[in-house]
């Protein structure tokens, strides 16, 4: 008896799993490495003084800096989305970072098989004060 019930819900189990597409096939995950990686305007210097020139440290005299890592998608049209948090350093910089990210241009998306395609890119913040 216990060998059929068994078997009854294995077969069950393996109905449901099989029922349902893959994640992947209904939103293309992001690639971390592709063939051509997408490039900010001007390069990766200038991504750089883009958000040093736009993010602003918080006021807080309690705050003493801190790395501040996030990663976010630059789509297959060159917008950025999907905006993470990784390492948080309070003092609302999460928030500052999201702006800032908000305010960039368009990328040039990075290239898989000759075709665009989205690409997880992680920026470590170093923020000193």
């Amino acid at each position: 008896m216990k060998k059929i019930l068994f078997i009854v819900l294995a077969f069950f189990a393996m109905q449901f799993t099989h029922a349902q597409a893959p994640l992947s096939s209904i939103i293309p995950i992001p690639f971390e490495i592709v063939e051509n990686q997408p490039i900010f305007p001007g390069g990766n210097n200038e991504f750089i003084k883009f958000v040093g020139k736009n993010f602003k440290t918080p006021d807080d005299e309690n705050f003493t800096g801190g790395l501040l890592k996030v990663t976010f998608v630059i789509e297959t049209d060159g917008t950025i989305s999907d905006v993470k948090i990784l390492k948080d350093i309070g003092y609302g910089s999460v928030a500052e970072i999201k702006r800032v990210l908000s305010l960039c241009p368009k990328w040039t998306p990075g290239i898989q098989n000759d075709k665009p395609v989205r690409v997880i890119y992680t920026l470590p913040v170093n923020i000193r004060v």
